[in-house]
């Protein structure tokens, strides 16, 4: 059997298993790309060696097609590598069940993997966000004077961009949200568990003040709405062309659903919250992350004691 259909064999046992379609996705990106570098040859001939040039192409050569004006053209980040072991992993040892073949990957070392650096958003850089909701790019003719225009889903893109700030929700959640989910005279936001479970655990999520306004409003313009229906009636892929577009016009790097969702968790802890009720929040299974926000959080305090111990300051 060619490694491709092998590969759509794996990919229809994870859709009626219930994985996301985020997952799925991946799946199929990742072991799409292993299939063509190798120029689709049988799956039970498939070795060790071959999966070693593989990781080591995507480590050194390969150059991922990027959107946006100016893309950025540098190899894979270590996690994305990492990403293409564990789609390797998980089908070979599908092969190994459904299909009875000698798993080639179990020696196949995991890439070497480094936490990336995690940045929250400053408080700046989200007055900037919200300003670019409202306003489109400025524009000019040879007619008129430099102007700008109302854009027309400017509530729609401030209650989404305060959901994921004041919720620290994933994407794929965000997208699942209906408006029964949402209790609009408390702010409780009910997160469903999907598929396994395993990403997507169920719990209440919250909205402040600021956030449940603009949800109220972007709501109330909405028309012909009805409880089933989704809270956002757009995709994951769309949100994150959406916040990159809001970044280049607001002139903020880097912007996308997952770095709210850090300045959220670090943004509670600098806060007083403790780490596991921010452990339910976010819908981790273990408190691995959330250790990382709080040893940045420790940083924070430790560079601030240094501002202002009064022996330092006092030259004492």
């Amino acid at each position: 059997m060619e490694t491709s259909k092998a590969i759509e064999g794996f990919l229809l046992d994870r859709q009626a298993g219930g994985y996301s379609r985020g997952t799925v996705r991946l799946y199929r990106l990742c072991l799409g790309m292993l299939c063509d570098y190798l120029g689709d040859p049988p799956v039970g001939e498939v070795d060790l060696e071959d999966l070693q040039r593989f990781l080591y192409y995507l480590q050194t050569s390969y150059v991922p097609r990027r959107l946006g004006k100016d893309p950025d053209k540098s190899p894979l980040s270590p996690a994305a590598v990492s990403n293409h072991w564990k789609a390797i992993r998980s089908f070979f040892s599908w092969c190994e069940e459904a299909l009875g073949l000698k798993r080639p990957d179990l020696r196949l070392v995991h890439p070497p993997k480094k936490d990336p650096e995690i940045l929250p958003f400053t408080e700046n850089d989200i007055r900037k966000l919200l300003k670019a909701c409202e306003k489109t790019t400025e524009a000019s003719t040879d007619r008129r004077t430099p102007y700008t225009m109302k854009r027309p889903t400017a509530d729609r893109d401030k209650a989404l961009l305060l959901l994921f700030l004041d919720t620290g929700l994933r994407v794929s959640e965000v997208c699942r949200l209906r408006i029964e989910d949402l209790n609009q005279e408390t702010g409780e936001i009910l997160v469903a568990p999907f598929g396994s479970g395993q990403k997507t655990k169920p719990r209440m999520a919250y909205l402040g003040r600021v956030a449940m306004r603009a949800m109220w409003l972007y709501l109330a313009k909405r028309p012909n709405t009805v409880k089933k229906d989704k809270l956002f009636e757009i995709d994951a892929e769309t949100i994150r062309s959406l916040f990159r577009r809001l970044g280049e016009r607001a002139g903020v790097n880097d912007v996308h659903p997952h770095r709210l969702r850090h300045t959220f968790a670090i943004t509670y802890l600098r806060n007083g919250g403790d780490v596991y009720s921010l452990k339910y929040l976010l819908g981790h299974s273990s408190l691995d992350m959330v250790e990382r926000y709080l040893h940045l959080t420790a940083a924070d305090a430790s560079n601030a004691h240094r501002r202002a111990s009064p022996a330092y300051n006092w030259r004492l």
